[in-house]
């Protein structure tokens, strides 16, 4: 069973530009990509890895699409 969450975060990701494909989301930038295969994600703990390297990226691109990831990821979770 997948995590209730997941809808969520992928509807406010593609809201944001990010594309679905393949079976993965695709950063507006194309910088990043990503799929879900876990039925029970940590999204806290890959909010602050995401956030951690958001601190450390100098590249324009990147740090638009983290600014996006760890946006949604606070929404999902404060259970928005």
């Amino acid at each position: 069973m997948q995590d209730v969450r997941w809808p969520l975060l992928k509807r406010l990701l593609q809201e944001d530009g990010w594309q679905w494909r393949e079976d993965s989301l695709y950063a507006p930038h194309q910088t990043m990509w990503f799929t879900t295969s876990s039925e029970t994600p940590n999204y806290a703990e890959f909010r602050d890895r995401m956030t951690e390297t958001l601190e450390s990226v100098d590249q324009t691109a990147l740090h638009a699409d983290l600014v996006s990831l760890v946006s949604a990821l606070d929404t999902v979770l404060r259970g928005n």
